[in-house]
This record gives structure tokens, C-alpha cells and sequence, in this order.
């Protein structure tokens, strides 16, 4: 599945992502801090904004649950992917016809 493999994608550059600005974030406390060398506290911290992030519900559900739950989001974003894609075809429909009305007046006047 396609689908599967671009969530996987997103969710390793999302955690890269996160990965990256908590040490741009460390990297900033360490040189505005250079005195301060307690690293516990800081550790701590970092713990405290990654469970923050994590929906609570989550935190408490089983792996199963989880991968069910990923499953149905999947679902619904291909359903709204076919929607918007619908959507789009028919929009671009409409445009086209209202192109020709257009045409069809001025040829009356």
C-alpha cells in the first residue's frame, strides 16, 4: 500500500523533524546556559514537552488499538483524497461549461 508507506515517510521526517529542533533547542539552552550544568533538569524537561505532544488516549491504549485507530485515519484520508479529487473533476467541469455559456453569449449579442 502506497498509503502506508507515504504515512511511514511522514511520520519518520515528522520525528526527524521533532528530533532535529529539540537539539536545536538543547544546542540553544547549552549556549545560553553555559553555567548551568544540571543535564537532569534538562532531560526532564525534554520528557515533559514529548508526553505534552502525545494525546493522552494514546499514552493509554494498546498497540492493537493504536494500529487500528492509524488504519481508519488512513481510510478517511483516502476517502477525502477521492472527495477532493471529485471535487477538483468537478469544478474543472463546471468552469469548462460556464467557458461555453460565456462563448454562447457573446455569439447572441
Amino acid at each position: 500500500m502506497s498509503s502506508l508507506e507515504d504515512l511511514e515517510d511522514l511520520e519518520q521526517s515528522r520525528e526527524q523533524d521533532r528530533d532535529d529542533k529539540d537539539k536545536k533547542d538543547k544546542d540553544n539552552k547549552d549556549a545560553s546556559n553555559v553555567a548551568d550544568k544540571d543535564g537532569d533538569a534538562e532531560m526532564k524537561d525534554l520528557e515533559e514537552k514529548k508526553e505534552d505532544d502525545i494525546d493522552p488516549e494514546i499514552l493509554n491504549s494498546s498497540t492493537q488499538d493504536i494500529i487500528n485507530r492509524r488504519r481508519l485515519l488512513e481510510n478517511e484520508i483516502q476517502v477525502m483524497k477521492r472527495e477532493s479529487q471529485r471535487l477538483g473533476h468537478e469544478k474543472q467541469a463546471m468552469e469548462k461549461r460556464i467557458e461555453e455559456n460565456l462563448e454562447k453569449i457573446e455569439n447572441n449579442r
